[in-house]
């Protein structure tokens, strides 16, 4: 099926799907999993809380704002194609050099791929080097905005452009208040400018200016609200700086880029701002570490799960056989140990509810142990309602973390429908 083009209508006020109520899910979607993919770990994604989450987020996003998908943040290529087909959009922010890889290699230049990092001229080198061995003619490379951050790196991307003699399309980071990277002030950007003005090869698009610190302002710094406002001042000047000093470089049509999914809700029709295209990616999942969101009506999408091997009772630990029946005497959850087929994941564990700990562990929740698939353990009274072959659901702590597994279960209506490739990080030298 054809991608939406790049000036699509947004459609996310199509979508009709339907979220039932939380404990409802976690049933179907056990029965589901019992009865599909018994005796394995699941990463999971429900289609129906992806839909409710893009009407939302569609709502509060003001309409002279682009929709831009975050490929870090839904880590699958088959999710982003049906995500790009709900919402009516083309455009992906891309993090790695092998999504870029992916994608073009996928969609070609049927997809609007803007980098949201710099790469490196050899990372640039080696996807054109992928696309020229898949007989890409022409080669689709050149078609991703690739982000450039400092004089020097533009230069490089030049001269690489030179010896191909071919046009490369490149946005040009901006720092708006992060302090991460990107042109500085004026005179770093009227160099980057230049470079490209001056090269013959390099296709200027825009603009790239993250503003992931408003929602994390000191309280003895101002408020979120008014450093939002000061980095919309700082990116106008920006564009007003380079319109300037290379007119003829922003006679077209530009992208303006910024946002994130901790800031969308602040891009309204009534904002006064030169940006125009805003990317996001764990909104859409939800996961626990974006729970301080202003918008509570989003529901999470994605799960891990993973079954129950074996249920013992009593539970027992070396060297003392004695210790958890002692305890359980007085407080009925170390009565059983419930054994998972994996050691534990990214992410809360979140139902069945009333599962603890051992006490014997470190008690530190914020540190990952035993994350190595062998057999781990959670305490809890005899009458949770968890036998053999069910299946204990984490809630990650990030939208990536899906990635931990090859492959990612899809569910609709309660029901395992299918099964997407998740993108692993990593790059083969070609």
């Amino acid at each position: 099926m054809a991608l939406p083009g790049f000036d699509a209508e947004r459609r996310t006020d199509r979508l009709t799907s339907t979220v039932g109520p939380e404990e409802d899910r976690f049933v179907a979607w056990n029965a589901a999993l019992r009865a599909s993919a018994g005796g394995r770990e699941s990463a999971f994604v429900d289609l129906d809380a992806v839909d409710h989450n893009l009407r939302l987020v569609g709502s509060q996003l003001g309409s002279k704002f682009a929709l831009r998908l975050c490929d870090k943040s839904l880590p699958s290529l088959p999710l982003l194609e049906y995500m790009m087909l709900a919402a009516g959009t083309n455009r992906i922010m891309a993090f790695s050099e092998e999504m870029v890889r992916e994608l073009l290699v996928r969609w070609e230049s049927d997809v609007d791929i803007l980098l949201g990092r710099p790469a490196s001229v050899e990372a640039l080198a080696r996807t054109f080097a992928t696309l020229d061995e898949l007989g890409s003619e022409p080669n689709h490379a050149g078609t991703v905005r690739w982000l450039v951050d400092t004089p020097e790196r533009m230069r490089q991307y030049a001269a690489f452009a030179a010896e191909r003699g071919e046009a490369i399309s490149v946005s040009v980071e901006i720092d708006v208040g992060l302090h991460r990277g990107g042109a500085r002030d004026a005179d770093q950007l009227r160099a980057m400018l230049r470079t490209i003005a001056e090269s013959g090869f390099l296709r200027f698009t825009g603009f790239m200016g993250y503003e992931g610190h408003v929602p994390f302002v000191p309280l003895d710094r101002g408020t979120p609200a008014a450093e939002f406002e000061a980095v919309q001042r700082r990116y106008a000047e920006f564009v007003r700086v380079g319109r300037e000093a290379h007119p003829a470089l922003f006679e077209g049509p530009l992208v303006y880029n910024s946002g994130g999914s901790r800031t969308y809700h602040s891009y309204t029709d009534d904002l006064d701002t030169p940006v125009n295209d805003v990317a996001m990616g764990s909104v859409f999942f939800y996961p626990s570490n974006f729970h301080n969101l202003p918008e509570v009506g989003l529901r999470t999408a994605t799960f891990f799960a993973t079954p129950v091997l074996r249920r013992l009772d009593p539970a027992e630990t070396y060297p003392d056989a004695e210790f958890l029946p002692g305890l359980a005497r007085g407080q009925a959850d170390f009565a059983v140990w419930y054994v998972m087929v994996s050691g534990g994941f990214p992410g809360d564990r979140h139902h069945p509810k009333g599962l603890i700990p051992s006490p014997t562990s470190t008690g530190d929740p914020t540190r990952i142990v035993n994350m190595m698939p062998n057999q781990g353990r959670w305490l809890g009274a005899r009458d949770v309602p968890l036998d053999v072959g069910d299946f204990i659901f984490y809630q990650p702590w990030e939208a990536d973390a899906v990635r931990w597994l090859a492959y990612l279960d899809v569910f609709r209506g309660g029901q395992l429908l299918d099964q997407w490739k998740t993108s692993q990080p990593g790059t083969r030298l070609t």
